[in-house]
């Protein structure tokens, strides 16, 4: 956390827009996202650009989705990767993405998202260029809800969705 902190401080500071801000691999944990956050998004944080955020592989839980989906807001990137996570309740993460409708590519393989998140997948998908949701637990009943998302949308390129134990009724929704 204390270098966070200081990447943190770093960012928080600079005038540049950024190409990317790769975390991959930290482990910085729910309580990294909120550092994160509050370097990023805080009072004395100056407006940044970063084209590409990734926070893949670093223990994050449905307890930091709220404060990704505010630093969804005040980035505006166009790549998210939240890949190998243990995120779940993206109704947060769902209302950034729809609201300021930057990120066009969301990567969010090996998380624990359900049947209960598909709502919030499908509503993105009205923005989304890019979605890989693979080895989830999506099930048919989810698969069921994307498949809304799909139907809605004039923008998606390309879903990857395998591995989330989808079943026959989930394959011909």
């Amino acid at each position: 956390p204390h270098q966070l902190v200081s990447l943190g401080f770093f960012l928080s500071r600079s005038q540049r827009k950024w190409e990317e801000l790769n975390l991959q691999d930290c482990h910085i944990g729910d309580d990294g996202v909120n550092i994160l956050h509050q370097c990023l998004c805080g009072d004395k944080a100056n407006k940044k650009e970063i084209t590409k955020l990734d926070l893949c592989n670093n223990n994050l839980t449905g307890a930091s989705s709220h404060l990704i989906g505010d630093i969804i807001s005040h980035l505006q990137p166009h790549a998210l990767v939240l890949d190998d996570n243990k995120i779940t309740n993206l109704k947060n993460i769902s209302t950034a993405v729809t609201a300021t409708c930057t990120v066009k590519v969301l990567h969010m393989n090996n998380n624990n998202i359900t049947s209960h998140d598909a709502v919030a997948i499908s509503d993105m998908m009205s923005c989304l260029e890019e979605l890989n949701i693979t080895n989830n637990k999506l099930g048919d009943h989810g698969a069921e809800l994307i498949s809304k998302g799909i139907t809605n949308t004039k923008t998606l390129r390309a879903l990857s969705i395998s591995g989330n134990k989808v079943g026959s009724s989930g394959t011909t929704a």
